[in-house]
């Protein structure tokens, strides 16, 4: 990623990691309600009616810890961004929704909702749509070729 990617990707980072629970909530509930076959994977809350989840502790945990995640992330940006610790921090995220049968598909649906999220939350231009899109996609390839690592028995 260049300068002027970081620099977008940092500066629009503040709205979203200002209110990190009721950020990490929107993005859940907008996966829920237009991908509801993924709830069922959540066995912590998948029982509860969609109009309760955020009021739910364990609901808004996994949403603070999906914002926690990508803070660490951004906050690594034109530092030790393509180093170890990055691949480590989402090749582990790979690892535990892999032992919980979470399909790429899945991941796939999250990244449409996250972006959509982040685009109406930051009123993103295309420039900044761009940034967040690149990485997403660096993101979601250390994600992915850990699954793949993962299925082929190699990790």
């Amino acid at each position: 990623m260049n300068t002027d990617e970081v620099l977008e990707i940092k500066r629009t980072w503040d709205i979203p990691s200002a209110t990190p629970t009721e950020s990490g909530t929107a993005i859940l509930m907008l996966f829920f309600k237009r991908y509801p076959s993924n709830l069922e994977k959540f066995s912590a809350f998948k029982d509860l009616p969609l109009e309760e989840l955020s009021t739910n502790a364990r609901f808004k945990a996994h949403a603070n810890r999906i914002m926690k995640v990508f803070d660490e992330s951004i906050q690594m940006l034109g530092h030790d961004w393509a180093g170890p610790k990055l691949e480590e921090t989402w090749s582990k995220i790979a690892t535990s929704h892999f032992n919980r049968q979470i399909e790429k598909q899945s991941f796939n649906e999250l990244k449409e909702v996250i972006l959509e999220v982040l685009t109406a939350a930051c009123n993103l231009n295309e420039k900044q749509i761009q940034a967040w899109t690149k990485l997403m996609d660096i993101v979601y390839g250390i994600i992915f070729n850990s699954l793949d690592k993962l299925e082929n028995g190699e990790q």
